[in-house]
């Protein structure tokens, strides 16, 4: 992988795979994270993986470049309230 502006990239809740291993996210438990590129949709979909903290209030992902290994850090109650305004039924 070239390096990439990590912070350029969100967590790709059009992806139906991703959307499942969030819903089922464990305290603790690292998962694999599918981020894609916030306004750039040619870019190519990079992988990181991600923990929710034991609170419950925030969701770290690590993605590991060429330059290094970068957190991102999101709020879990924001990520999910967001998760669910998607339909299994669009």
């Amino acid at each position: 992988m070239n390096d990439v502006d990590v912070n350029q990239y969100i967590v790709d809740l059009t992806n139906h795979s991703n959307r499942l291993r969030l819903e089922s996210a464990v305290p603790g438990r690292q998962m694999k994270v599918v981020l894609r590129h916030a306004r750039d949709a040619t870019q190519p979909a990079i992988h990181g993986a991600g923990l929710v903290s034991a609170d419950k209030k925030v969701f770290s992902i690590d993605v590991v470049t060429p330059a290094g290994v970068h957190r991102l850090s999101h709020s879990w109650p924001e990520l999910s309230a967001e998760l669910a305004t998607f339909s299994e039924v669009d």
